[in-house]
């Protein structure tokens, strides 16, 4: 293992944040967790709210008055918001954009501007998923945060090589987190062309979560980000994001697109086959 590294990580009270804070402490880092559940009793478990950007400039400069450094954030705070594009309201999806693109965004800019750029030394690692490569039915919102979120942090790595900040994205497939049922939430409307394939595809999401993969496989990607001098742009822990742009790539769209919803939305595919009114 190199060096201890000071950590900050959002999103810690539960899921794989509160794994990767463990994990990461018992490997000798002191690792601060944070999130909007924190009470005060833990000295290294930080309230913040990532929407608040005073909130985040706030709990950097905390743990660089105690620690006098910062060596790593982890953006893992998000939720997972289901539904048809027609049924989520405009407050919906920006909700979904304010906690999972602009909270990372927030926290990444104080961690920069409250140390990383003057030291000329950290790591960036974004928790993203194959949604932020591969959009499916019911998941527009929620695309459109991570796919944000991918191209955001790819600029950003590209403006940051030269002062040795290493900007990484994660994406992973579904995962064990053992909050699927909470964190996957669903839309307030209804509509008549969608709501009934919408919530058997949430059915589905929430089942597959529960034999996604284990937490200590990302636990072992983020500390291989850590470990090494020179980390890649994305990680995908199985492999399925890179496997799924290389059958874009080959494939004929007509095809790809049928195949992404029958393998994501099978309740929905049989729409493929009615005829227009």
């Amino acid at each position: 293992m190199s060096k201890s590294k000071v950590i900050l990580i959002s999103g810690t009270s539960r899921g794989l944040g509160a794994q990767l804070r463990s994990s990461l402490s018992a490997r000798g880092h002191v690792v601060y967790g944070s999130s909007r559940r924190a009470n005060g009793s833990d000295a290294h478990e930080l309230k913040l709210d990532v929407e608040k950007p005073d909130d985040c400039e706030s709990v950097v400069r905390h743990v660089l008055a105690n620690e006098g450094r910062l060596d790593a954030l982890i953006n893992n705070a998000g939720s997972h918001l289901v539904g048809a594009a027609v049924e989520t309201s405009e407050a919906e999806l920006r909700a979904q954009l304010e906690l999972n693109f602009f909270g990372a965004v927030n926290l990444t800019q104080a961690a920069l501007r409250g140390g990383m750029l003057d030291a000329r030394s950290g790591r960036i690692v974004n928790i993203s998923s194959v949604g932020g490569r591969l959009a499916t039915p019911f998941t527009s919102a929620y695309s459109a945060s991570k796919f944000a979120l991918e191209g955001y942090m790819e600029a950003l790595r590209l403006e940051l090589l030269p002062f040795s900040v290493f900007v990484s994205t994660l994406e992973p497939g579904f995962l064990e987190t053992g909050t699927t049922e909470t964190s996957i939430i669903a839309v307030g409307e209804r509509h008549s062309l969608f709501s009934d394939d919408r919530e058997a595809t949430h059915r589905r999401m929430v089942e597959e979560g529960a034999k996604g993969l284990p937490l200590d496989r990302v636990v072992r990607v983020v500390e291989q980000i850590l470990d090494t001098p020179t980390p890649r742009l994305r990680y995908s822990v199985d492999g399925l994001a890179p496997r799924l742009g290389l059958l874009r790539a080959l494939t004929p769209s007509a095809w790809f697109e049928r195949t992404v919803i029958k393998q994501t939305a099978p309740a929905f595919a049989s729409r493929l086959g009615e005829p227009n009114p």
